[in-house]
């Protein structure tokens, strides 16, 4: 598992670029970057769809029983 951090990096992505996609401000997105459970749900959607990923790769454990 990634964080979203990690994602965006690997894929050469700037925090600029996310939030300016997502619609937000710089400053929001380094929230949800330091706290991504704050993010809504469509937005974390978005957020992962934009840099190839699915949500469970970024903000679910992967080993969860």
């Amino acid at each position: 598992m990634k964080s979203l951090k990690q994602a965006r990096e690997s894929k050469g992505v700037t925090k600029k670029a996310m939030a300016e996609h997502l619609g937000i401000s710089g400053p929001t997105y380094d929230t949800y970057e330091a706290h991504p459970e704050r993010m809504r749900i469509e937005t974390a959607k978005e957020a992962v769809a934009f840099l190839g990923y699915r949500p469970e790769e970024i903000f679910f454990l992967s080993n969860c029983n």
